[in-house]
């Protein structure tokens, strides 16, 4: 059985202020509807476009990007008890239709993507920060820049300040009191 709790809602367009479930415990740490805002004010317009959400969690993300006209998303969670709670959230919320689910490790599930020539518009990326004692930022850059495009954005979560570079990629980073986001825009 899966505890879970609603605390999360949807905070714009067709399905604004639809619950969504999250698991309970630690399980995953959700981006705060203060960030989650702040992130699609600076996206604009997302209507018509694809999105792949890594660390999908709850798939808060994903699903605004879907209520707010994204044309389809891929979700990407690995943890099997989180990935039902997921999907559960998608249909309850109507956007079957227009998804993509992958339960496996990020690394092994954008490979996939990448071999079958996916693209996509806006990757977000929101890992456990436990993640970040293996991996940097440009780590996690590197890992899906092969499916994207000139003009794609990528925006990622992390604590710490940005080590390493990301050669093709311009960046702008915004504080969110400990947590900070970041958006890396292709440009090549």
């Amino acid at each position: 059985m899966v505890l879970y709790q609603p605390v999360l809602q949807v905070l714009t367009g067709t399905i604004k202020g639809k619950k969504l479930k999250v698991p309970k415990g630690r399980t995953i740490r959700p981006t705060t509807s203060r960030i989650k805002k702040s992130i699609f004010d600076s996206l604009g317009d997302i209507s018509g476009l694809r999105i792949l959400d890594i660390f999908a969690g709850s798939g808060g993300l994903g699903i605004e990007s879907l209520s707010i006209g994204a044309a389809q998303v891929v979700f990407i969670e690995k943890n099997p008890h989180v990935f039902k709670i997921l999907r559960d959230n998608v249909a309850s919320c109507g956007f079957l239709d227009k998804t993509t689910f992958i339960c496996d490790d990020y690394e092994n599930a954008v490979k996939g993507l990448i071999k079958n020539e996916y693209k996509f518009d806006i990757v977000f990326i929101d890992p456990p920060y436990i993640l970040y004692d293996k991996k940097g930022v440009p780590d996690f850059i590197n890992i899906v820049k092969g499916c994207v495009e000139s003009g794609t954005s990528i925006v990622i979560e992390h604590e710490h300040p940005i080590t390493g570079s990301t050669p093709g990629f311009s960046r702008t980073t915004r504080s969110f009191g400990g947590t900070k986001v970041s958006y890396f825009r292709r440009c090549f």
